[in-house]
């Protein structure tokens, strides 16, 4: 004979209100989003060198472009939320610098300097190319897509569980 705990699951989601079945799945997508972030951000530091200190130029470091939206509600019902690379567009942010790392599908052309301090050169000096190093946040959506509904689960479940265990007392 199997054993389930179906029952008193469904009686705890109808004992749940609209609003805090709203709050518990949005929990649960954050906290799964935020396993997502974290390996983002691991797979980040292993590619590029010293992307946790801040560079003299801008006043963040990389690590803080890999970063988690707002988590919302559309007005189909359907709960939002996305783990973005991009610019945090705070000025003097160099979060900017993020998707060009990661398109590992191009070789940015030879640069080259056609001035030093306002005065002409000869010959145009070249200043370098960004090297193709893979992809890091691509790799880190594909190795937790499998687990993303598990976690997200597991969260709803915990949280479901905070809010039943607050409700009953």
């Amino acid at each position: 004979m199997i054993e389930t705990n179906a029952n008193r699951v469904f009686s705890a989601f109808q004992n749940l209100t609209h609003k805090e079945l709203g709050k518990a799945l949005k929990s649960g997508l954050k906290k799964a989003l935020k396993v997502i972030q974290k390996d983002a951000k691991k797979n980040l530091g292993s590619t590029f060198k010293n992307t946790n200190k801040k560079n003299p130029k801008y006043d963040d470091t990389l690590q803080k472009g890999v970063r988690v939206t707002k988590i919302y509600e559309n007005q189909d019902g359907t709960i939002v939320g996305k783990v973005r690379i991009d610019s945090t567009r705070k000025t003097g942010s160099g979060s900017f610098r993020l998707p060009i790392l990661e398109k590992g599908n191009f070789r940015t052309s030879p640069r080259y300097a056609k001035t030093y301090d306002g005065k002409a050169l000869r010959k145009p000096r070249k200043t370098g190319d960004i090297k193709i190093r893979g992809y890091f946040f691509k790799d880190a959506v594909d190795t937790n897509e499998t687990s993303f509904q598990s976690n997200m689960e597991r969260e709803v479940d915990a949280a479901v569980n905070k809010i039943n265990n607050k409700n009953l007392k």
